[in-house]
């Protein structure tokens, strides 16, 4: 199957993506700054959290895509799509 499948949760992924791309920045020069007053284990927990977020929707995706619940190739994914 192609990763190109549009599916309900399709729309949450870039997102994800670049926020966790954002942490990873942000932890990478928080790292850099060596200040004692940084809390660097609030910045990790939430890394884990996105992270973990991430990879449930990945896999909500995968089986939607192996389940065949996928959308229309003209039909943008709908917000109340994700209410059901």
């Amino acid at each position: 199957m192609s990763d190109d499948l549009q599916t309900r949760h399709s729309h949450a992924l870039p997102e994800l993506r670049f926020s966790l791309n954002l942490l990873y920045v942000g932890r990478f020069l928080l790292g850099m700054n060596q200040t004692p007053s940084v809390d660097l284990d609030a910045f990790d927990e939430r890394i884990e959290d996105v992270t973990d977020e991430l990879v449930a929707t990945e896999l909500l995706h995968e089986a939607a895509m192996l389940a065949g619940d996928v959308l229309a190739a003209d039909t943008p994914p709908s917000p109340q799509a994700d209410l059901t």
